[in-house]
């Protein structure tokens, strides 16, 4: 009925049955970051498979998040998990891996492609290309900044996903740091809150990846993005719980609802103070503003303003309020 999509990622079987995801149009199956996360959709066929159905039936898009570190040996369980995600009729994959992509490109599923956030795509040349490598939608890198993200949209016939809230991305491995530092097994440790903490700074390990501690969050921008022409929004939810990813997603679907209903000040009370529950770190706008980003530049969360020099470079106009 409205012209956006919402989207959630969803590791596993046992997370996909145990969340509520009516607020979203799409997710993302599987982790990326580790194809040993227990049952993890993008890895275990058999998962995969129930996955897809539930998914079917709750009337969402669904969209296979592949490896985004493999090897020579995992080249040949990722070419059938593929394999699998077609058959069962997957509406696009994810990569975040050239190698990745030239695989899928190679096989002419006529299933669309898309590039995601650890594929590093800076600017609107390397969106092109990737388009013509078969991508039909990108995930612009964390560290571009309000103007970089609209140029790479305007200068690239792709489309473009916009992360709207969640730790941010920061980096992936090949080694799990969790195994390297804790005791036991996969099973054991994966589900396992890692903070990593040094003075005012706070990361969270989920294993092979790195991500913020605070949330990203772009609620009080939503409208901006959309105003711009944005309408793809995703909501980070690797290893957060069903609460958060269901409260999260409905806030977010509220706001897009009222934005595309041309209602201007979009924001409520309750749901911004509900979204700091839900965020006990705290909020960051990451670089949307060319600051460092663990910063919140806002009217709202007890954020920064921004300064003129920042004006200057065009960021004038946010979220409906003028600086």
């Amino acid at each position: 009925m409205f012209m956006f999509e919402l989207s959630a990622r969803i590791e596993t079987l046992d997370r996909l049955k145990g969340c509520n995801l009516e607020a979203y149009d799409a997710v993302y199956a599987g982790d990326p970051t580790c194809p040993l996360v227990p049952g993890n959709l993008s890895y275990d066929p058999q998962s995969l498979e129930e996955g897809i159905k539930i998914l079917k039936d709750l009337g969402k898009q669904v969209y296979l998040s592949l490896y985004a570190e493999p090897r020579n040996e995992d080249l040949g369980w990722l070419d059938g998990i593929i394999d699998q995600g077609a058959q069962l009729g997957v509406d696009a994959f994810e990569v975040h891996n050239l190698g990745v992509l030239r695989m899928v490109k190679k096989k002419e599923l006529g299933i669309p492609v898309h590039v995601g956030p650890f594929a590093n795509v800076y600017t609107a040349q390397t969106a092109s290309l990737v388009g013509q490598w078969g991508a039909t939608r990108v995930a612009p890198n964390p560290e571009l900044s309000f103007s970089e993200i609209v140029a790479l949209k305007e200068g690239s016939e792709v489309d473009v996903i916009l992360q709207a809230h969640g730790k941010l991305p920061l980096g992936i491995s090949e080694t799990c740091f969790l195994l390297e530092y804790r005791e036991g097994e996969c099973k054991d440790v994966c589900f396992e809150p890692c903070w990593l903490s040094s003075g005012r700074w706070k990361l969270k390990n989920i294993g092979r990846a790195t991500l913020s501690g605070k949330d990203f969050c772009l609620l009080e921008y939503l409208g901006t993005f959309y105003w711009k022409g944005f309408r793809c929004f995703s909501i980070m939810t690797l290893r957060e719980d069903p609460f958060y990813i269901e409260r999260v997603g409905t806030i977010y679907r509220a706001a897009l609802i009222r934005i595309a209903e041309g209602v201007d000040r979009y924001l409520e009370p309750q749901e911004r103070e509900e979204l700091s529950r839900l965020s006990p770190e705290g909020f960051c706008n990451g670089y949307l503003f060319r600051r460092a980003g663990h910063r919140y530049i806002g009217r709202f969360f007890g954020g920064e303003k921004i300064t003129p020099l920042e004006m200057e470079e065009g960021v004038k106009s946010v979220g409906g309020v003028r600086w």
